[in-house]
């Protein structure tokens, strides 16, 4: 600042006067007073400018075009063709623009508003080298200058050059650190790079700097929800979609919100505003659905799975529409179907390195050796190993799982008469053919689920024999917390208070965690080792209680007595089509693929709050009973 008071707008030249007002936002007082000093002095060129940037300013190019011409003609002014070419550009007349805006560079070569204004047009015609040089001029020509900043950043980002523009982001919030626009420039590069934990705190400038913009309010929000913050994400985005009650995203991220913390009914209402405002929405009527399928209304889910699949316009929308009804099904028990759905997977995780070259196996006999790999998780990888006996049986079979998993696998292979080679992945140009371990049941016509054992004789040392003078409990409360729907699943510590109630129990965590001072009871922590070496441990318990991870299927594939503890609305694998049905009245729930797996799940949520109350008060039952036998 250099101590002089800015001059009130009353005093100031009209031109500039009006030019004030339209930066305070009163474009029509500006116009006002524009139409009464030009009426008077037609041949102000300062005027018509100014007319030309109000007409450009309510979206009028037209207008704009023909006042900057107007303006050009009394005085052929640089920055009167800048406003002319920017007008023009509106149009879309480009090469018109482009002339204009070289008539300002070649005029005022250190003006870094025509070098701005021609990277705008360079940019238009694809011309992006073009482009950049001409916002790096701009830039070195005001390298203190906000604007300057911004502008690279954001043309760095619309070219996918995402690294270099969070570079350029990141210095214009360091040249003023209370330049809003620049925090929220800065926040969508950094969405942009996928880095949503460092762009929360600057939506969250943003949002306090403007907390009446639901725009503001609703990116806070989401950047909020991507970190699992559901509480602030939840005031936040709800305070949004009161100020703009009609914007879908705002209304589906909050249902998103709602979902993840199991409060499925404020879910639904959210989600199904979202796709009420927009039905012909693929990716709304996937949301909506998935609610509508965890709360039991499978019908209507399949509808909109079917709509959404017809209503997609990217292969991957396609395919996650796909998935879902592929997911309802087999909750069902529609097998055949699910499983020729559940294909679609495939356009959206690609295979292993390597794997991609290979061909695809039928499933027929063949000479050729099949390679099967792993996808996904653990818990999919041990549940599918099942199929891999059926497939040995029709070619010779490479195997290749992730490394935590090798150790453990190669414990079943003489199970499998030599027909089985564990691979590496350098190894895998020695297959000719290849499937996914998810995709054998399609592949090979299997029917429905059927239970199997590997050979557990490398575990049975570990086997105590007789009476034991307490119960051995494996005890896993909580899954992978970067699952952004992990809440739902899994179980604070402290709420495990009855089970520790429980007399003659010993327990044994089987997950790796750093709250053991935080569950109720004592509780041994899990030793450090692969899958095989927790294998071994629980081959040493009497039974194991476990929410719905990976060690569900661990335990079940050992035939170890498993009480599963199930979220309401829960997994596929555990729903009605999955369960044993011939059961004893009031008996526990009894899962077909391991027949050694009981399941308790949580009742539908009351006043909106899921509560594990139910579960855990039968699970300490279970317990209890099992100890006193």
């Amino acid at each position: 600042m250099d101590g002089k008071k800015e001059a009130p707008a009353s005093v100031l030249p009209p031109a500039e006067a009006a030019l004030a007002l339209l930066a305070q936002g009163d474009a029509e007082q500006a116009e006002s007073l524009l139409r009464a000093h030009l009426r008077l002095n037609p041949k102000d060129a300062q005027g018509w400018h100014a007319m030309a940037c109000v007409a450009r300013a309510g979206g009028n190019a037209t207008a704009a075009v023909a006042l900057a011409g107007r303006a050009v003609a009394l005085a052929p002014e640089p920055f009167f063709h800048i406003t002319l070419a920017l007008a023009l550009l509106e149009l879309g007349h480009v090469e018109q623009a482009r002339a204009a805006a070289n008539v300002a560079v070649l005029s005022t070569p250190t003006d870094p508003r025509a070098h701005d204004a021609m990277a705008r047009i360079m940019e238009q015609m694809g011309r992006l080298p073009d482009a950049e040089r001409a916002l790096k001029k701009a830039l070195s020509l005001r390298p203190l200058e906000l604007e300057r900043h911004m502008a690279l950043a954001a043309f760095l980002a619309r070219c996918g050059r995402v690294a270099e523009a969070v570079t350029v982001s990141a210095r214009a919030v360091a040249l003023e650190g209370n330049a809003v626009m620049a925090h929220n420039l800065h926040a969508m590069i950094l969405e942009q790079a996928g880095r949503m934990a460092q762009a929360e705190p600057h939506f969250g400038v943003v949002a306090r700097a403007m907390p009446d913009n639901p725009q503001a309010l609703a990116n806070h929000g989401a950047a909020l929800f991507a970190q699992h913050r559901y509480e602030e994400a939840e005031n936040i985005l709800h305070a949004s979609a009161t100020l703009a009650p009609d914007v879908a995203e705002t209304r589906t991220n909050l249902g998103l919100v709602l979902m993840a913390q199991g409060r499925l009914h404020g879910a639904e209402r959210e989600l199904g505003a979202a796709y009420r405002l927009r039905e012909q929405d693929a990716r709304l009527a996937l949301n909506y659905g998935t609610v509508l399928q965890d709360l039991g209304r499978t019908q209507e889910a399949e509808v909109l799975f079917k709509q959404a699949m017809q209503r997609a316009t990217t292969v991957q929308d396609k395919a996650r529409a796909t998935l879902d009804l592929a997911s309802l099904c087999l909750s069902l028990g529609r097998f055949v179907e699910g499983w020729a759905l559940f294909e679609a997977r495939r356009d959206l995780l690609p295979p292993p390195v390597g794997v991609s070259s290979l061909p695809e196996w039928d499933g027929d006999v063949t000479a050729k050796t099949v390679l099967l790999y792993a996808e996904q998780g653990l818990g999919d990888s041990l549940q599918f190993l099942r199929y891999v006996g059926l497939a040995a049986q029709k070619a010779r079979i490479m195997l290749l799982v992730p490394e935590a998993l090798r150790s453990f696998v190669n414990c079943p292979l003489p199970v499998w008469s030599g027909r089985v080679q564990l691979c590496t992945p350098a190894q895998v140009g020695e297959a000719e053919v290849c499937c996914s371990l998810l995709s054998l049941p399609h592949r090979l016509g299997v029917v429905k689920p059927f239970a199997w054992q590997p050979d557990t004789a490398l575990f049975a040392e570990h086997i105590m024999p007789g009476r034991k003078a307490e119960l051995r409990v494996g005890l896993c409360w909580a899954g992978n917390p970067r699952y952004q729907f992990d809440r739902r699943r899994s179980i604070a510590p402290a709420l495990l208070a009855p089970l520790a109630g429980v007399k003659g129990v010993r327990f044994q965590a089987l997950q790796p965690s750093a709250d053991l001072l935080e569950v109720p009871m004592p509780i041994a922590p899990l030793p450090e080792g692969d899958l095989l070496a927790t294998a071994k441990l629980v081959a040493g318990l009497d039974v194991v209680v476990s929410v719905d991870t990976m060690v569900v299927h661990l335990a079940g594939l050992l035939g170890k007595p498993t009480l599963l503890l199930d979220r309401y609305g829960g997994d596929w694998r555990w729903a009605r089509g999955s369960i044993a049905q011939a059961q004893p009245a009031g008996a526990l729930a009894r899962s077909l693929w391991y027949p050694s797996v009981q399941i308790v799940r949580q009742p539908a949520p009351v006043e909106e709050k899921p509560s594990w109350q139910h579960p855990l008060a039968v699970a300490a039952h279970w317990l209890a009973q099992a100890a006193e036998e």
